[in-house]
């Protein structure tokens, strides 16, 4: 089954007659844009710049560029330049240099097995990628606004698309928490937990950078970007994985799912425009399992409900790798 676009109003796939006022530098588009709950979002002259520095079809120009074919005897040069200039380990990689076809092929490589030991924590999280906390924290109610970073906000319910606190159980809270990865980073995305997936919904948006110097001066800059959200369950109860696209190409993949297509040009923040795909027998993860991956560009979130004694192991500020504890309940 493909994915299907999605109506807010209706909540039935199909049709949608969606609305086209999509151009940033208009009135209308900021009219459609309020539609998408976005309270406090700056559409003002940065926001503006923004889209035409990191506009949509920049993203895809980089991304065909990333797709060339590199000659076999320029690779490890080049390779070994990226990898100088972003801090890539390159002694953890699956595959030699050489093997790498594309830029866009040794952004998304694969690590040598042992290279991600995944600790142990029955009752908790590990961190999902190799990445910096920039915050974490609790929701408290549908209408919520958490941190970004500090001194900059998203609404929870827009970034996922439903309210999770309107199933939260009594005795649990809802967690959340923001990882980012940097250029050098390991880019695929594992589970940080067993876990089972039975929803996706992919939301079209833009590709602004998430850079510490923008998630501070921009509220919703989460909810604006095009991201990927995985729902589904874990033996706490909701868990919500979020794949936040960012500057350049935007490309999102799922390994269990080849046929999410991001970056296709959709209309902007419609209220009727985003896909969705159901899985009906669900999709059962390991902890430290393969997600899927980003092709430049990227953070995770985690929303998930977890027991009042849920504590974490990290801070912000913190650096950690896959594998590695992100927090537990005692109990």
């Amino acid at each position: 089954m493909p994915w299907q676009k999605q109506c807010y109003e209706t909540d039935t796939p199909g049709q949608c007659g969606c609305c086209n006022r999509t151009e940033f530098l208009s009135k209308p588009w900021h009219l459609c844009a309020e539609i998408d709950v976005l309270p406090g979002a700056p559409w003002g002259p940065n926001a503006r710049w923004l889209r035409l520095f990191f506009g949509r079809r920049r993203s895809r120009f980089v991304g065909a560029l990333s797709r060339i074919h590199l000659p076999t005897n320029l690779r490890v040069a080049l390779f070994r330049l990226y990898a100088f200039a972003f801090g890539v380990e390159l002694h953890e990689l699956k595959q030699p240099l050489e093997s790498f076809e594309t830029l866009s092929d040794f952004f998304c490589r694969e690590l040598r097995e042992g290279a991600r030991p995944i600790a142990q924590l029955p009752r908790g999280l590990v961190s999902p990628a190799d990445a910096h906390v920039l915050s974490m924290g609790t929701v408290t109610d549908g209408s919520s606004r958490v941190e970004q970073v500090k001194g900059a906000t998203y609404s929870v319910r827009s970034l996922l698309g439903v309210d999770p606190t309107a199933q939260a159980r009594p005795g649990f809270t809802i967690q959340y928490v923001v990882l980012y990865l940097s250029p050098g980073d390991y880019h695929r995305m594992h589970s940080p937990c067993d876990l089972e997936f039975t929803h996706g919904r992919h939301f079209p948006g833009e590709f602004f950078p998430l850079k510490t110097v923008l998630l501070e001066n921009m509220n919703d800059l989460f909810c604006i970007n095009e991201r990927v959200v995985l729902s589904g369950c874990w033996k706490n109860g909701q868990m919500h994985m979020v794949a936040v696209a960012a500057a350049n190409v935007g490309d999102i993949f799922l390994s269990f799912d080849p046929k999410l297509k991001t970056n296709r040009g959709e209309p902007l923040f419609c209220k009727r425009g985003f896909f969705t795909r159901m899985y009906p027998d669900g999709v059962s993860l390991s902890a430290g399992s393969q997600v899927g991956g980003f092709r430049l560009g990227s953070t995770v979130v985690l929303v998930f409900e977890a027991p009042v004694d849920f504590q974490w192991k990290v801070e912000v500020g913190d650096r950690v790798r896959v594998g590695e504890p992100l927090g537990q309940s005692a109990k």
